[in-house]
């Protein structure tokens, strides 16, 4: 089954750049994999002994299970990306296998993009039952630099907040920003008409 959901996939900025430059290095096909944190974030992408054609990716599996019995965090790499060259971005036969091949007990993040940096994203769960959930939006995450410390001395030596004053009004018992009471109305022979005035006003 096939639904699109309010979620969004976000991809470190890092992993994004490693991502376009093997798509312009490969003059077809390629493919890589990537972890994927709580807050379905994607980062740490990898690439892997494969074969690769114009219309074809396929990993080495040895290569592929010695980097999951190796990796700290094994259950973390839930992202399989690869790219479609100079086609369009869209979900093949072949991938389809290849993501039903990547099957695990949490999600699968497949993301496929090609030369014209056109990208597709999707879920796809297994348990309880199987679930896809494509056509996501996808966010690029921009590093943290840890300038918060900095930024907050920065704002507090430099920048003064004044809260605006504020007074009674004298009409309706409102209140004016800064004091400042709105302008009175005038009659028509010394301004603006006043329609709560007599209609002698007008003659």
């Amino acid at each position: 089954m096939k639904v699109k959901q309010n979620l969004r996939i976000r991809i470190d900025a890092d992993a994004m750049e490693r991502i376009w430059h093997w798509t312009d290095l490969a003059a077809g096909e390629f493919s890589c994999l990537g972890t994927v944190t709580d807050d379905v974030i994607v980062g740490d992408v990898r690439l892997f002994d494969q074969i690769c054609t114009a219309a074809s990716t396929e990993l080495d599996q040895e290569a592929l299970a010695k980097f999951l019995v190796t990796h700290q965090q094994p259950e973390r790499v839930r992202a399989w990306i690869h790219s479609h060259g100079r086609l369009g971005v869209f979900w093949s036969q072949q991938d389809e296998v290849c993501i039903d091949g990547l099957a695990n007990d949490t999600c699968l993040i497949s993301l496929v993009v090609n030369k014209k940096r056109e990208w597709k994203a999707r879920v796809d769960i297994w348990q309880p039952f199987r679930l896809t959930l494509d056509d996501l939006p996808l966010e690029i995450r921009l590093p943290d630099q840890n300038l918060r410390e900095e930024c907050e001395k920065a704002f507090n030596a430099h920048v003064v907040e004044m809260q605006p004053l504020l007074l009674p009004d004298w009409r309706g018992g409102k209140q004016s920003p800064l004091g400042q009471p709105p302008p009175r109305r005038e009659s028509y022979r010394g301004g603006w008409p006043d329609f709560d005035d007599d209609m002698a006003d007008w003659r």
